[in-house]
């Protein structure tokens, strides 16, 4: 049999283990490439929704062609006309402006195969997402219709809380 011992000389025991920087520069690297690669597709313009008013997005509404935005507004009452086509399509259009009083800057919105919400009513609050389609007219995503309904929300002495 050959001979072998189980101990190790004095001068291997006194030297330090050999350092392996480069491993832990090449995690290191990697974990900064990761971090800036998550941090670009976060901040990248198609990945950031815009929240606009009527009146911001009519002024900005030829640069938002291709951008998902979302629109805060109140809905007009007498411009909401829903219309089933057949048994599985249906288009509802309503407006939205920022002040009831003065409603002369106004957006057309269409939502497409979205059922009637009960809530959408006059001077319910909208927010509704989607892209721009013609001039004044926006196009609501699928499911992209939220609603706060006024009447449900009042105050102790009975008016509305805006």
């Amino acid at each position: 049999m050959a001979d072998s011992t189980w101990t190790r000389n004095e001068r291997e025991l006194l030297q330090p283990a050999p350092r392996k920087k480069w491993q832990f520069l090449l995690a290191a690297a990697l974990l900064v490439v990761a971090v800036v690669f998550v941090a670009f597709n976060a901040l990248n313009a198609g990945g950031t929704q815009l929240y606009l008013t009527v009146e911001e997005y009519l002024e900005k509404e030829p640069e938002l062609a291709d951008r998902d935005v979302r629109i805060a507004g109140w809905v007009v009452g007498d411009s909401i006309e829903y219309t089933q086509i057949d048994a599985e399509n249906s288009m509802l259009t309503f407006d939205v402006v920022d002040d009831l009083a003065n409603p002369t800057q106004r957006i057309k919105v269409y939502a497409k195969n979205e059922p009637k919400p009960d809530l959408l009513q006059h001077e319910a609050q909208a927010l509704v997402e989607g892209r721009a389609g013609a001039p004044g007219e926006f196009v609501s995503n699928p499911g992209g219709l939220l609603l706060k309904c006024p009447t449900r929300y009042e105050e102790a002495d009975g008016e509305p809380s805006y």
